[in-house]
């Protein structure tokens, strides 16, 4: 990488430095990323890895976040642990992706959703070499295998194994690579 791009990717991560993200050897989180209204810690990332402009990563309570090496991620992705998520290595994540492990709470008829809180996590895991297509919404509980495909604007509700191809709302299998 450019030195000077180095220097300045060194300057930008500070805020989430210091609000307790871990960056491996190499990586950078472009500038615009929310670090002084969200809480960073346990938020691990890996060697040589990119995570685009605006991008908001964020941990609630006891959250983790592990970002594997090499794993690049686009602008204006998201990326929410009540609990875990874990994305492994040299993972491509497109443009507005959206991963959590929790959602709003909205069965409660006598709050309003803002004031409801959050549901109960579940873990998820997209295993190595996967690509995750612009605006896919990986929801909580799913497991990605190794070298899964997600088409662009899917909603995954369910896990798939390696070398699954997967697209639509909800996902379902397109076809195996393997």
């Amino acid at each position: 990488m450019n030195p000077l791009i180095q220097l300045v990717a060194f300057f930008v991560s500070i805020p989430a430095r210091i609000r307790g993200m871990r960056f491996g050897r190499g990586s950078i989180i472009a500038p615009g990323y929310d670090w002084l209204f969200e809480q960073l810690k346990n938020i691990q990332i890996g060697n040589n890895c990119r995570i685009g402009k605006n991008a908001w990563v964020h941990t609630i309570g006891d959250g983790v976040i592990t970002i594997g090496h090499g794993t690049n991620i686009g602008r204006y992705a998201t990326i929410g642990a009540l609990s875990s998520v874990v994305i492994g290595n040299d993972c491509l994540l497109s443009f507005g992706v959206t991963i959590l492990d929790h959602d709003h709470e909205f069965n409660k008829i006598d709050t309003p959703p803002i004031k409801s809180g959050l549901t109960k996590p579940k873990d998820v895991v997209i295993e190595d070499d996967c690509f995750i297509g612009a605006h896919a919404f990986i929801l909580k509980g799913v497991c990605l295998g190794k070298h899964c495909i997600v088409g662009a604007n899917s909603v995954v509700t369910k896990s798939f194994p390696d070398y699954s191809i997967i697209a639509g709302n909800p996902a379902d299998l397109i076809r195996n690579i393997k």
